[in-house]
């Protein structure tokens, strides 16, 4: 009923009642000078109201907004917004729109910050119980660190239904890096006294075993199974290069003269991707298959002796595998791991195994890689093809050494000897017995028992040397020294002076070759 129509009603009463009329239909609706434009509730997604910019009313500033069932009055001062003001509301309109767009209610719309996340990969995501950049962290922390970032790539394109890899590999580097930013923060608070991650690499002949070793005795026993993290060797990235998927391994082995520089070439890099990848994990042993020195001290040289590498790119292998090596101290291991075996033995096990690239190998090959890895970590029998026996102990033996590895732990030294890993130490294994684990459970945890003897054994000696010497200095690493008292060789039999070599960013050049996927 007007408000004219009431009984006794004059004009001055009409008009107080029509200004309260206008008051209250202010309070319920976005109002201007011309016009009312009312709110509509399918906008108030969950128990939040989201603002938006509405067709046609761009500019118009709401009188109230109801938030959490709580009514916020803006000041007239808000009325007239900066640049940065104006900006951000740009920015949070555009992601309420990405989210009614996707059709998912999300708790933590910070997914849709994260490069490779759009509306359709948010509803996989949330689909799959990830509600938050949080949750992702905590998938790749419990799941794949320290395993690789394609583990995590691989996971999101079949468990969560990433289509594109492009997008997978942009989310698992956003997600890889931040977690290691926090890492390194959280290790900047850490005192100095905190333990040390301790890396070795498993050492030996095609065949001798270095799988089994790894996953049967450092990944199943008890003595093992908590303290070490296992690092394969990447021969998945060997035999799948490049968009064209390139066995490079099996070419290798086809036309070994044609392929062995560019293979070697390749070995290193994937060496240093796979160190830089699995550097982050949290148990206390990383144990690497393999290592760059193995590459120098065995399988380069053999390739060379063959003749299938000729003396240019030899030299141009070592004018730079020593600066590089020594600008990367984590491809330098605290320990090495040897699993010993006569070439016999190991083309036997070649042979039951019938890998595919390997078809071409002889048994004449196999025995010039066993002198190889003798000379160079078992040099006082070199030449005995057959069960490890050590009569004497060699006179720097530790005598801190727990009796059963005692005689099995020996100081790498020598002229031909890295600069970076003199003084390493080296723990011997026989593994010419073939021994089946799943049964003899007892010899499997022997050896699981000597690796963790030489683990502490190796922890001690450290903690001893980084405590501060008579100089107030205290080293960790040993010392690493760049080869050619002229510099960095070059074919042509120059040298670079020393302060050109000391222009050179190999930090940089690594970083750039290795980063992640």
């Amino acid at each position: 009923m007007p408000a004219a129509a009431l009984p006794g009603t004059g004009s001055a009463l009409a008009a107080a009642l029509a200004l309260t009329n206008k008051n209250l239909c202010a309070s319920r609706r976005f109002y201007t000078a011309a016009t009312c434009t009312v709110y509509p509730p399918s906008l108030r997604l969950s128990t939040k109201t989201h603002l938006r910019a509405w067709p046609g009313r761009v500019g118009i500033r709401p009188a109230w907004c109801h938030s959490a069932g709580v009514e916020e009055a803006f000041s007239p001062v808000q009325g007239s917004k900066s640049l940065g003001d104006k900006a951000e509301e740009e920015k949070s309109i555009r992601l309420n729109r990405r989210q009614k767009g996707s059709g998912v209610l999300v708790e933590s719309p910070d997914l849709l910050t994260i490069p490779g996340v759009g509306p359709r990969n948010l509803r996989k995501l949330v689909d799959n119980g990830i509600q938050g950049v949080a949750e992702l962290k905590k998938l790749y922390k419990d799941k794949f660190y320290g395993k690789g970032s394609q583990k995590m790539v691989e996971y999101l394109q079949s468990s969560v239904g990433i289509i594109h890899k492009n997008h997978a590999e942009s989310i698992t580097t956003f997600i890889k890096e931040s977690l290691d930013e926090e890492l390194r923060d959280s290790d900047s608070d850490v005192k100095p006294a905190a333990k040390k991650r301790l890396t070795f690499c498993v050492e030996g002949n095609i065949s001798v075993g270095k799988t089994t070793f790894l996953q049967r005795i450092a990944n199943e026993t008890l003595e093992l199974r908590d303290l070490v993290e296992i690092v394969p060797e990447p021969i998945d990235k060997w035999q799948n290069v490049g968009p064209d998927h390139f066995n490079i391994l099996n070419a290798f082995y086809d036309e070994p003269q044609r392929y062995a520089y560019t293979f070697q070439n390749y070995v290193f890099v994937t060496r240093v991707m796979q160190e830089r990848e699995s550097s982050g994990g949290l148990k206390p042993l990383r144990l690497m298959e393999r290592s760059v020195f193995s590459d120098r001290m065995v399988f380069v040289r053999a390739v060379h002796e063959a003749n299938w590498m000729n003396e240019m790119e030899i030299s141009i292998y070592d004018s730079w595998f020593d600066p590089v090596v020594s600008c990367l101290p984590g491809l330098i291991p605290d320990g090495f791991i040897y699993l010993r075996a006569s070439p016999d033995t190991c083309h036997k096990r070649m042979m039951l195994r019938k890998r595919a690239e390997e078809g071409g190998v002889s048994l004449e090959y196999l025995r010039g890689l066993h002198e190889k890895h003798e000379s160079w970590l078992f040099p006082f029998e070199s030449g005995n093809h057959g069960m490890l026996s050590v009569s004497k102990l060699p006179v720097h033996m530790d005598s801190s050494l727990h009796p059963d590895i005692r005689d099995r732990v020996f100081f790498l030294e020598g002229n031909h000897m890295h600069s970076s890993i003199q003084k390493v130490p080296a723990l011997i294994l026989d593994c010419e017995p073939n021994i089946d684990f799943s049964r003899d459970i007892d010899a499997k945890r022997q050896y699981a028992r000597q690796v963790a003897e030489f683990f502490e054994f190796v922890k001690k000696k450290q903690e001893v040397s980084t405590k501060p010497s008579e100089e107030g200095k205290a080293s960790s690493q040993p010392q690493i020294l760049l080869p050619h008292a002229g510099g960095l060789w070059v074919p042509d039999g120059k040298h670079f002076p020393d302060s050109a070599l000391k222009s050179l960013d190999f930090r940089r050049a690594m970083s750039y070759m290795s980063g992640s996927g």
